[in-house]
Parts: C-alpha cells; structure tokens; sequence
C-alpha cells in the first residue's frame, strides 16, 4: 500500500470521525432545547395554577405569559434551524463515509494486486525449479 494512499485514508477517517462528532454535538443541542422547551412548558403550567390561586398571581401571569411564549417561540425556532443542521450534518458524515470507502476499496484492490503479482512469482519460482530438477534427472 503506497503512503499517499495510507494518508488520504487516514484524512477521510479523520474527517468521517469530525462529522460524525459534528452530528452529536447537534443531537445533544437538540435535546438542551427539547429539555429547555419542557421545562417552560411546567414554568407556564405551574404559573398558571399559582395565578388562578392568588391575585397578585393573577395580575403579574400576563407579563409572564407573554414573556414565555417570546421564550417558547425562539426556543422552538432553534430546535427546528438545528434540526435542519442536523440533516445536513447526516448528509454530510454519509457522503464522508462514501468517499472513505472508495479509498479503503482502492487499498484493498492494491493488496489484493500485490497479494497476486506475489503468488505469481512464487509460481514461476516454482515452476522453474521444477523444470530445472527435470532437467537435471535427464528428463
């Protein structure tokens, strides 16, 4: 296996394992904000409960409504742009392992090459040995 080969390999498992990287690190956003939108989500239900139990509940509820629901909305604005990141990340890690096989296929196929060139040299040895002890029986 010639050098350059062995180097644009180990490039491509570098760049595969990146994009790979690359698609956990959005996946755990995914989950941050999934979480984060839960847990506003209990805020508001929590707020409503302590609103519909006390006046000074019920009075500051609106602008923390409001509030809220500005947070929800950017939060699930963020949860649907890094979804689409995330597609595009899987897209891109499969077209990484694309191109790393087509390497890793060139290096089996030059192995496999040297492997035969091999064996066929051992043949001829072979056979040229045992035409030579035939020679030498008188054959």
């Amino acid at each position: 296996m010639s050098a350059a080969l062995a180097n644009l390999i180990r490039l491509h498992r570098w760049t595969l394992d990146e994009r790979r990287r690359q698609v956990a690190d959005l996946e755990a956003l995914s989950g941050r904000l999934g979480a984060d939108i839960e847990t506003l989500d209990g805020e508001i239900a929590r707020e409503q409960a302590a609103a519909a139990e006390s006046l000074e509940g019920a009075v500051a509820y609106p602008a923390f409504l409001a509030a809220a629901r500005r947070r929800r909305a950017k939060l699930a604005d963020s949860l649907q742009a890094v979804e689409g990141e995330i597609a595009q990340a899987r897209d891109a890690v499969q077209a990484a392992f694309e191109e790393l096989k087509k390497y890793e296929q060139a290096e089996a196929n030059a192995r496999r090459r040297a492997r035969e060139k091999r064996e066929r040299a051992e043949r001829a040895a072979e056979d040229e040995l045992g035409l030579e002890l035939h020679r030498r029986r008188g054959g």
